[in-house]
């Protein structure tokens, strides 16, 4: 089978600046867009806000002695042509102020179009303002600040503007804009390199680092520095790296464990097999009893690993009916009984009425006999173990109590994992096989029911769980 190629992968730091200068690249080409199709438009409603402002300042500017030098210092700050005529009659119009010699209007070539404008404008009572365009060039007259003199003769004022940019004035916009897309094109880049070198780099360094994670190394250490989301990936890769820490001291611990628990009674059978075999006056019913015990002993720690392994991954399907968690326990109890006649133990079951429980009786006896086991294998010197049952509020509690050495509290919550020993020192447990406690806590987990431990150090330790109780099936 061919595998296909793996496509080539950008570092952050092209894939930063590979962004930010398409951004400025889009930027720049949106501008000249603009600049080419809205450049007159824009132009042309500059000039006619220049031209409104011009015609306010002359129709103020009339009311004053000293009009013609006020239209001056309007026409040069508003940056519009502005001129005066005297109209006498349709054909006898002078010019009594003009800006500048370029106005479009004349005296000599346009007295009609003035003539149509005073008469539109005069009979409209002298209030019109109505710009009109005449090639590349505004032209509006103002009625409003014409006057008569005592002649009876009439003064118009009309302003004048180009309404499309200059030549000259497009190729400055056009070079200043070249300019400042060069300057952007740089600025961008710059950026670009900076903040990428600021992101990628400790990158680079976790990267480096959690390479060393898959040899192994878990003595690593991210440095929780940089923007918020790279401190939050070094956080959560620490945490990560401890956890991976104590699994594999604990993976390292649980090899060890079993490979000790597979080991003794290996040995063992082993050992008088060589002996029965060699010297065939030893093959006893008392030596066989210890290889039959044995083997029973590796056929229980191979069928535990398999249940821990299935209720851990999910596969073990529980059988949920009404079970009389009452009996199931008095039936256990009498079991240990005739099964530790002989070694002295005191086991004892206090109860307050016969209960029932959603539960898989299966199970559910595993759990029971998995917690007595444990019982048995650390209570004190009078052997003496105690399981009570207590009713409350819908809720059956029942508790297995041992007068053991107990547990501090800050071992508490880790006697739950597989083989976890408080004193690190693996003993080989009197009865079960060392992974009880984890086969308890995997099986309540799946019926979803609360359980814990309390302990204190000299007087013994208590287990607990508690399951709702439920309707006698044959009531």
């Amino acid at each position: 089978m061919i595998k296909e190629k793996k496509k080539p992968r950008l570092s952050v730091i092209w894939q930063i600046f590979i962004s930010m200068l398409a951004l400025t690249l889009m930027f720049i080409t949106i501008t000249w867009a603009f600049q080419l199709a809205f450049l007159n438009i824009i132009f042309k409603n500059v000039k006619e806000n220049a031209i409104e402002r011009a015609s306010s300042h002359i129709n103020e500017a009339m009311t004053h002695d000293d009009f013609l030098d006020r239209l001056e210092t309007i026409s040069k700050e508003q940056d519009v042509s502005v001129a005066v005529f005297h109209y006498i009659s349709t054909n006898n119009i002078e010019t009594v102020f003009s800006q500048d010699d370029s106005f479009i209007i004349d005296s000599e070539g346009n007295e009609g179009l003035l003539t149509s404008w005073f008469e539109s404008a005069y009979d409209d009572d002298k209030r019109t303002f109505s710009p009109s365009s005449s090639g590349e060039f505004i032209n509006v007259i103002i009625t409003e600040a014409s006057s008569q003199d005592a002649d009876g003769t009439w003064y118009i004022v009309v302003l004048n503007t180009e309404s499309t940019p200059p030549v000259g004035t497009i190729m400055a916009v056009r070079a200043m804009h070249t300019f400042l897309s060069f300057i952007f094109v740089i600025f961008a880049v710059v950026v670009a390199f900076f903040l990428s070198k600021s992101i990628s780099a400790p990158l680079e360094k976790m990267s480096k680092k959690a390479k060393s994670i898959s040899l192994y190394d878990y003595d690593v250490t991210f440095e929780e520095k940089g923007p918020k989301e790279i401190r939050e990936l070094a956080e959560a890769l620490n945490s990560a790296t401890s956890e991976l820490k104590k699994l594999s001291t604990t993976q390292k611990e649980l090899i060890a464990n079993i490979s000790h628990d597979l080991r003794t009674p290996l040995t063992m059978i082993a050992g008088y097999s060589e002996v029965m075999r060699d010297f065939p006056s030893e093959i006893t019913p008392e030596n066989m009893q210890v290889i039959i015990d044995e083997t029973a002993r590796l056929n229980s720690l191979v069928n535990d690993l398999l249940t821990v392994s299935k209720l851990q991954s999910g596969t073990q399907i529980m059988d949920l009916k009404p079970v009389s968690i009452t009996k199931a326990i008095e039936d256990t109890v009498k079991r240990y009984e005739i099964l530790l006649e002989h070694k002295d133990y005191n086991i004892s079951f206090e109860h307050d009425g016969e209960v029932y429980v959603l539960a898989d009786e299966t199970r559910l006896l595993q759990v029971v006999y998995n917690l007595i086991n444990n019982a048995i294998n650390y209570t004190g010197d009078d052997k003496k173990i105690t399981v009570k049952q207590e009713t409350s509020g819908g809720v059956v509690k029942i508790s297995v109590i041992d007068t053991g050495e107990g547990i501090s509290e800050e071992n508490l919550p880790l006697i739950w994992d597989r083989y976890y020993k408080v004193d690190k020192v693996h003993k080989r447990a009197i009865l079960g096989t060392g992974l009880g406690l984890s086969i308890v806590k995997n099986i309540l987990l799946l019926h979803g029911s609360r359980f814990g431990v309390s302990s204190e150090v000299g007087k013994g330790s208590t287990f607990w769980f508690e399951f709702k109780v439920e309707k006698n099936p044959d009531a």
